[in-house]
């Protein structure tokens, strides 16, 4: 029983730890949006960019069919990126914290 209800804290935290960083890239993005729109459009530039970029080492028919659909989805590739690069930042930080943490207990 003890070692289900782990199991099911653990899904628990990594599911709110999901939900709480997509929500905050989307408040993010609402308030660039009403308050620095540059920023926006750097990301958009910034992320069609890097979809050109990757595109165009493809062999012909494909670089240009990727670059096509994948550019199609527009804002949720955009969305979707920052959400994760914000995980990741996040992620090592709190594995940084975590190893100092753990460190200064076993001094």
């Amino acid at each position: 029983m003890k070692q289900a209800l782990s199991g099911s804290w653990a899904w628990l935290r990594v599911q709110f730890f999901r939900f709480w960083t997509a929500l905050a890239v989307l408040g993010a993005s609402v308030y660039l949006w009403l308050d620095k729109p540059e920023y926006l459009t750097w990301w958009k530039r910034s992320t069609n960019r890097l979809i050109e970029d990757g595109s165009s080492h493809l062999p012909y028919p494909w670089g240009d069919r990727l670059e096509s659909t994948i550019g199609n989805f527009g804002i949720w590739v955009q969305l979707t990126l920052a959400i994760l690069i914000f995980r990741a930042i996040l992620g090592i930080l709190i594995l940084m914290f975590r190893m100092i943490r753990r460190r200064r207990r076993y001094r």
